[in-house]
Parts: structure tokens; C-alpha cells; sequence
């Protein structure tokens, strides 16, 4: 009987290690996997920011035109050149983003066997 109970418990034992080694493993995922959502959504804070002050900026210069002179060649190429800068910052606060997005699910993707159990 002694000899049945040596290999259960070595095997008991080493199964809980092998537990004990996923479990580290997936809460390091996890603290990786909060510290990903966190910053992704400070940066998607930002980003709504960024996007509603050129809004405002927009919202104040739209109603101003008459000041602007618009209905003269020279106001008009001013109010064309405003709003071709506003567009680029648009882009630019997109093209952060998508950079966001491909970096964010890359880091997500390497956290995939992580959390696999194991044996597949």
C-alpha cells in the first residue's frame, strides 16, 4: 500500500506545482492584461479630448466668418487654410489611434497563451 501512495503523492504534488506555475502565469497575464485596458482607455479619453477641442475651435471660428472676410478671395483662402490645419489634426488624433489599436492588440494577442489551458 506504501508503494501506491509514493507515486500518488509525487504525482499529487507535482500536478499542484504545475498549478501553482499557471496560476503565476495568468496573474501576470491579468496585471498585464488591466494595465493594456487602463492605458487604452486614457489614451481613448484623450483622443475624444483632442477631437472636441478642435470642435469647439471649429463651432468658434464658424460663426465668425463675417470677420473673417470669407466672401473675399484672401478671407476665403485664411478660412480654407483653417480648416485644412483642423483636418490634419483630425488625422493625426486618428492615425494615434489606429497606432494605439495595432500596439494594444499585439500585446493582447501574446497574452493568448497565457491564458490557454494547458494540454491545448
Amino acid at each position: 500500500m506504501s508503494e501506491q501512495a509514493g507515486p500518488s503523492l509525487e504525482a499529487i504534488q507535482a500536478r499542484q506545482s504545475a498549478l501553482a506555475s499557471q496560476h503565476g502565469s495568468v496573474a501576470d497575464a491579468d496585471r498585464v492584461l488591466a494595465e493594456v485596458v487602463a492605458s487604452a482607455h486614457a489614451a481613448i479619453r484623450d483622443s475624444i479630448r483632442r477631437l472636441d477641442a478642435i470642435a469647439d475651435e471649429i463651432d468658434r471660428a464658424a460663426p465668425g466668418q463675417a470677420h473673417l472676410a470669407v466672401d473675399t478671395p484672401l478671407g476665403a483662402r485664411e478660412f480654407q487654410k483653417f480648416l485644412l490645419a483642423k483636418q490634419r489634426e483630425i488625422a493625426a488624433v486618428v492615425a494615434d489611434a489606429h497606432e494605439l489599436d495595432g500596439a494594444k492588440a499585439a500585446v493582447l494577442e501574446s497574452l493568448r497563451e497565457q491564458y490557454a489551458a494547458p494540454g491545448g
